[in-house]
């Protein structure tokens, strides 16, 4: 595939490809999408169609599918950022909310304008589609197609909302419209670009580069000034660079590959954190380290 060509505010290791000037939080999570990724296909048709959003940017609607842990807020953030930079991103997560509350978080009550109103002129994030009743559905359907909350107001009622909408789920929503649960019309109105995360346990190639860069943010963020360096990387290194790096061998991969990973990202990062913090002694983090972070 050709690479995105996107140049974040803060600066990449130049084996990043380089990017082109977009919001530093796009920036920020393509980066780290391309150095975590391998050519999974689901990966690369991702990327693909954040290049062409880069190249000729223009609004819509998304639907993000995956397991939890798998990335999609983050991707969520990152195509927000691509295709309305200067607009709002507002979260709808009405999880476990009665089908009445979910629809006064959209519309607004009392003092709250509600997260519709909020989000014109940008993007409104929905939290799991799939558990939306029936009337936040219609309110909803309404907003997108017409802009409007109320059914009232379709005609010629001024002020207009300008809103799209990426909508996240771990469900299948496909089987949630056959099964009844969810608007058919809805759907397809969400449903310009549809996306789906795989899970970590497909990707093992992934869990790598995954693994570097996610354990050099644990310890940027614990202030330590080590590096996390791949065995090929370590042996590179020179010796000033290596007093400050931790090591990474092949025996420690494999012993992340051989988990399931069923917390997917969001479990590796804490297993890592488990291991450099806690478990890791000298400038190795061996395979023994990683299995008792990971509990087993």
């Amino acid at each position: 595939m050709k690479r995105t060509r996107i140049t974040p505010a803060t600066p990449v290791p130049e084996t990043t490809p380089t990017l082109r000037a977009v919001h530093p939080s796009a920036a920020r999570w393509i980066g780290a999408l391309i150095r975590m990724t391998a050519p999974h296909p689901a990966m690369t048709a991702i990327l693909d169609v954040v290049e062409q959003l880069q190249e000729r940017p223009y609004r819509t609607n998304f639907v993000l599918l995956g397991e939890p842990g798998t990335g999609k807020e983050g991707l969520a953030r990152a195509l927000h950022h691509l295709t309305c930079p200067e607009g709002p991103l507002v979260r709808l997560d009405v999880a476990g909310f009665s089908d009445e509350d979910a629809l006064a978080a959209l519309r607004g009550a009392g003092k709250d304008p509600g997260a519709a109103r909020r989000a014109d002129g940008g993007t409104l994030l929905i939290e799991e589609t799939a558990g939306l009743g029936p009337r936040t559905q219609a309110a909803l359907m309404r907003l997108l197609k017409s802009g409007r909350l109320d059914a009232a107001e379709d005609e010629g009622a001024p002020g207009r909302l300008r809103v799209h909408a990426i909508a996240i789920s771990d469900r299948d929503l496909g089987i949630e419209v056959r099964e009844g649960r969810l608007r058919h019309d809805l759907y397809w109105r969400l449903a310009r670009i549809t996306l789906t995360l795989p899970p970590l346990r497909e990707r093992t190639q992934d869990i790598g580069p995954s693994a570097v860069w996610m354990g050099n943010r644990i310890l940027r963020d614990a202030g330590l000034g080590l590096e996390l360096m791949l065995s090929e990387d370590y042996q590179r290194a020179s010796p000033e660079e290596r007093r400050r790096a931790i090591e990474l061998p092949p025996a420690a991969i494999r012993a992340l590959e051989e988990h399931d990973w069923p917390g997917n990202f969001r479990e590796l990062e804490a297993v890592l954190e488990r291991a450099l913090l806690l478990h890791r002694i000298g400038p190795l983090l061996d395979a023994e380290a990683i299995r008792r972070a990971r509990g087993g």
